[in-house]
């Protein structure tokens, strides 16, 4: 990974050169095991950085680098795709896509988002910017990539994008100065538009249509839509926490809308800011960007219940959804946001997160006393509680991903058992065809080997008959020149001495142009030498 980069990334000190690397890992390693051997097992011990304070995207970020990060960031070259992988992931070079790389599709503080053409299949590229964070979070968003298409092996949809694979930018091509000549490649699904953009887009109406939910009607509520959002990102969740990943940046705008995929129309993106806790060095924990508006109120992971970090940011999504005048209006100079930042930010957390006492308190007269006096009818009362569990201020009393599902519906509840189950039976089955290729090919081996090893048999026979055969010629030729030396045999001079130089003793008489070759290269052999000379039929 560190050769594909520029000069001046190189020359950056944020990047450690390839020399180093095994000394500084060493290092590293050693340390950290000597910590782990000298301080008790506590969560500081594991994760270095896990009480460092989030930072926000409007914040200015840190330069802390955890032990397990530094460690981590210094690996070059491709990571191996993971076991189970049902389509190899490529290493691609730009001829291979068409792209205008000086048109970005989007960008922000950490990269640039590009749409483009693989071998004519629409696809996305995701560059980091040229900045220490940056390629940090985008190293972790790279390996979570990777691991979630192990995960997805088989599997004919999932809710998140697929990854097909990376893509290097030689320096010769002309490209942004400001990003690094490398990038993650998805395939692109649907119209690349996000939950964002379709709330700000006509209020979300076009929602009901895309995720097949019937609309409430006269209702100043989008109950059955944010219940169907939440519920899609909840079993999605589910399937990431089982997997060790925790998101941190759960939004509308890291929600892919994909209307052609009934199965999973949302897909949750931008895995840059989650943590993997399953990785030996639960890689991007010490890293957060998470959007303010949507983080909970610890402002980090609890190693004693990581999932729920991801829960309150998913109620979060769904009380924007549900309560329509949070997304509209009250932009100012302090809430750039509007209603729903100066609500999050502000609002909400002088409640103490307590959502029902929000809302009780807005129904007597507040901005929103209408749609606050709906959320407290009794029909709405089960979802209402279900978001008030979802955002407690306490991480230890809030709602799980397993207990937001419960509370949501047993449909829910039996969609994520269900997927969980059809995700692992795929995994299983793709497996059991690359054992049986894997199989295969080793008795194909075995039985080449076999052959090769009968053929060398052969040939050391055919080589030990011609041996036989060469050795009983030249003792016959040894036997017919010693009886032309010695006179006794035809074709010689007999009874004629044999002296230096002599050569016509040894040449047939009849052989007249061997004799005169003899004698043109002027050769010169003693006595006891016996010259032995071949005459080929042409």
């Amino acid at each position: 990974w560190y050769d594909t980069q520029t000069p001046e990334l190189r020359r950056n000190r944020s990047v450690s050169a390839p020399r180093y690397e095994m000394g500084v890992r060493g290092v590293a390693l050693g340390l950290l095991a000597v910590s782990l051997v000298a301080c008790p097992l506590s969560a500081s011990a594991f994760a270095p950085g896990a009480a460092s304070m989030m930072q926000f995207r409007r914040a200015a970020t840190s330069s802390f680098v955890s032990l397990s990060q530094f460690a981590n960031s210094l690996r070059t070259g491709p990571r191996p795709a993971q076991a189970g992988l049902s389509m190899e992931l490529q290493f691609f070079q730009s001829k291979d896509l068409k792209v205008n790389w000086n048109s970005p599709s989007a960008e922000g503080n950490f990269g640039k988002v590009f749409f483009g053409t693989l071998n004519g299949q629409k696809c996305v590229i995701k560059c980091p910017v040229l900045e220490e964070f940056s390629l940090r979070i985008f190293d972790t968003e790279r390996a979570v990539n990777i691991k979630l298409a192990g995960v997805a092996a088989g599997a004919s949809s999932v809710p998140w994008p697929t990854m097909l694979g990376e893509v290097n930018i030689p320096e010769s091509e002309r490209f942004p100065s400001d990003i690094a000549r490398i990038g993650i490649v998805w395939r692109r699904e649907g119209e690349g538009k996000t939950l964002e953009d379709l709330l700000r887009q006509g209020g979300g109406k076009q929602l009901y249509q895309l995720l097949a939910v019937k609309e409430d009607g006269a209702r100043l509520l989008r109950v059955e839509l944010a219940k169907n959002v939440l519920g899609q990102l909840l079993v999605a969740l589910a399937q990431l926490q089982e997997r060790g990943v925790m998101h941190r940046d759960i939004k509308p705008s890291n929600t892919l809308v994909v209307a052609e995929d009934r199965e999973h129309t949302l897909k949750i993106i931008d895995f840059g800011s989650c943590c993997d806790l399953q990785d030996p060095f639960k890689k991007g924990l010490g890293d957060a960007t998470c959007d303010p508006m949507y983080a909970p109120p610890e402002q980090k992971i609890s190693l004693t219940s990581p999932g729920k970090f991801d829960t309150f940011s998913t109620a979060m999504t769904a009380v924007r959804i549900l309560i329509p005048s949070l997304t509209a209006g009250g932009q100012t100079r302090d809430w750039a946001g509007g209603n729903f930042q100066e609500f999050a930010e502000s609002t909400l957390p002088s409640f103490g997160f307590d959502f029902i006492k929000w809302l009780k308190t807005e129904a007597e007269g507040g901005r929103f006393a209408a749609e606050a006096q709906e959320a407290l009818l009794p029909d709405n009362a089960k979802f209402v509680n279900l978001l008030q569990g979802m955002l407690k201020q306490s991480p230890f009393m809030r709602n799980s991903v397993q207990g937001s599902l419960e509370g949501l519906g047993q449909e829910w509840v039996t969609r994520a058992r269900n997927e969980a189950k059809e995700v692992k039976s795929k995994a299983a089955e793709v497996k059991r065809e690359r054992d049986q290729k894997k199989d295969a090919a080793a008795k194909i081996a075995e039985q080449e080997e076999r052959e090769r090893g009968q053929a060398d048999k052969e040939e050391q026979a055919r080589r030990k008959q011609a041996e036989a055969l060469a050795d009983k010629a030249s003792k016959g030729e040894e036997s017919r020149l010693k009886a032309l030396l010695s006179g006794s045999g035809s074709g010689g001079r007999a009874g004629k001495q044999v002296g230096d130089n002599d050569i016509a003793n040894v040449v047939p008489e009849d052989w007249k142009e061997g004799a005169q070759y003899f004698r043109s290269k002027q050769l010169t052999f003693k006595a006891s030498e016996i010259v032995v000379a071949f005459r080929s039929d042409g």
